[in-house]
């Protein structure tokens, strides 16, 4: 973690696929979730850390280095049971990249990103029968999940129809899906 806004999270895959996600904070996701990956994923990251010999990778930064940067602590247990950790400082100015693009290439294979920072829209979520109508601004990643978050916010016990239209993409840092705005 950092001093300000970095992402902090964990993320545990088994053998079989098994992902755990614990977002902890600056993440859209908080808490815990699971998912799994299909075993061809599986074998991409099996492929990527042999491929990239990270049983044998040494971790050496260069004397430079800028404060309050995140970090991203990879550990892997081998089925011979040697444990590799590797606490990367991403303040560390290195010559040789190839870590952090190893760390980006298992958050893609893992799917993280829409745990973490997916793409977030502007959604306007209006309610179709009722006049004059209820009408929402929300943020979030799906249209599904912008009617989801209306449906909880709203007090009315029936069950009512939306229209739903994407009215543009977030440019600021939401960490969860969120009402901006509503009218009454």
């Amino acid at each position: 973690m950092c001093y300000g806004n970095c992402p902090v999270y964990s993320v545990t895959v088994d053998k079989e696929g098994n992902v755990i996600f614990n977002g902890e904070m600056f993440v859209y996701k908080s808490g815990q979730h699971h998912w799994k990956i299909s075993k061809k994923k599986v074998e991409q990251l099996n492929d990527l850390i042999d491929s990239f010999d990270f049983k044998s990778f040494k971790y050496e930064p260069g004397s430079g280095f800028i404060t309050d940067q995140p970090s991203c602590i990879t550990t892997v247990k081998y089925p011979d049971g040697e444990i590799k950790e590797i606490d990367h400082y991403y303040g560390h100015i290195m010559i040789d990249d190839s870590l952090t693009a190893f760390e980006k290439k298992i958050e893609r294979i893992i799917g993280t990103k829409k745990y973490v920072n997916p793409k977030l829209y502007i959604y306007q979520v209006e309610e179709k029968i009722e006049k004059p109508s209820i009408i929402y601004i929300v943020t979030s990643s799906s249209e599904k999940e912008a009617t989801d978050l209306v449906e909880k916010d709203c007090t009315k016990q029936e069950a009512l129809e939306w229209s739903v239209q994407k009215i543009g993409i977030a440019t600021d840092d939401y960490y969860e899906p969120v009402i901006i705005m509503k009218s009454s």
